[in-house]
């Protein structure tokens, strides 16, 4: 466990991305259990996962700022 500020910062990062990972992953499951069969619903989880790699990119780039 980190004792100074950044390193902390650091740690706190990390988990953003395994977070961001294990998101990632539910929103293959969901489509996988969705396929074509509600177009609606696969374009809206697909959206989601879109919205959280661009996420993920921003937390990374912050994670090498540090």
């Amino acid at each position: 466990m980190a004792g100074n500020t950044r390193g902390k910062l650091k740690e706190h990062f990390e988990g953003i991305h395994r977070n961001f990972d294990w998101i990632l992953y539910h929103i293959i499951e969901s489509l996988k259990l969705v396929g074509d069969k509600h177009k609606h619903l696969s374009t809206g989880i697909k959206a989601i996962g879109k919205a959280v790699e661009q996420l993920d990119k921003l937390a990374q780039k912050i994670y090498e700022k540090i």
